[in-house]
């Protein structure tokens, strides 16, 4: 090989190199400023309602992390596994208090394959610290009648649950006011009609954008579907709220005591 087709072919590689190291800086760099963009975001609106905003970077976690993780919708199937291409990740978290309750709001996204590229799936968690309550996980059907789906979201065992010497997971009951609307599991029916109780149901009856509501180990927490939204994000902390003060005897819990 001649002294100049080496160099040639030595610089076409410091070429490609540099390239490539372009490419991946330019990545790098937008990935860092939509971050910070999306830092400004949150802080301004910790801000608007008295509170403070994490990354994952000083930490960002629900206090539920250890019983649900993050994107828990993401996973379970061969398929979702074959077109997952990171694992979940909480990203960002915000503490405020609203009236007497303290409320976490958190922020989870996972990378999954489509045909042609990678999208951001994305979910927010909010969640409410309270005295301890037993453990009941309540989801609105889709469709009256419906079983399948939700049944199979509320009859799997919460892992404090599954973790005692004798798991006891039971379905309950609902009034036939409310039960063609929701499917709910408990580990203990007479405690868990406490929290269902008339007022508890006719106010979730009616607002129909929770879908989920899950008691465990004195959190109360529920998921949406993308990035946190602050409007959206108020009114559900604002519902949660509403539910918990018709729960007789129930209190606000220190969060760092309450996971």
């Amino acid at each position: 090989m001649s002294d100049g087709l080496s160099v040639r072919i030595a610089l076409f590689g410091v070429c490609v190199v540099i390239v490539v190291a372009l490419v991946v800086w330019f990545v790098w760099r937008k990935k860092k400023r939509e971050e910070q963009a999306r830092i400004t975001e949150l802080t301004a609106f910790a801000d608007s309602v008295g509170g403070s905003v994490q990354d994952r970077r000083a930490g960002a976690r629900p206090w539920s992390a250890e019983f649900t993780r993050a994107m828990a919708s993401e996973y379970g199937t061969f398929f979702r596994w074959l077109g997952r291409q990171s694992e979940g990740r909480f990203d960002y978290a915000l503490d405020f208090s609203r009236g007497r309750w303290r409320v976490r709001i958190s922020e989870a996204s996972l990378e999954n394959a489509t045909s042609s590229s990678t999208r951001t799936a994305q979910e927010t968690r909010v969640e409410v610290a309270t005295t301890d309550l037993v453990t009941l996980k309540i989801i609105r059907r889709r469709h009256a009648g419906s079983h399948s789906q939700e049944r199979g979201w509320a009859a799997e065992v919460p892992v404090t649950v599954s973790a005692e010497r004798d798991p006891l997971w039971m379905e309950i009951r609902l009034p036939a006011s409310v039960d063609h609307a929701f499917v709910a599991f408990t580990s203990d029916l007479p405690e868990a009609a406490r929290v269902l109780n008339h007022g508890f149901l006719a106010l979730l009856l009616d607002e129909v954008q929770l879908r989920t509501l899950t008691f465990e180990a004195g959190i109360v927490h529920t998921t949406l579907d993308g990035p946190i939204f602050p409007r959206l994000a108020l009114e559900t902390t604002d519902l949660m709220v509403a539910l918990l003060e018709r729960v007789p005897g129930l209190e606000p819990r220190d969060p760092k005591t309450a996971a």
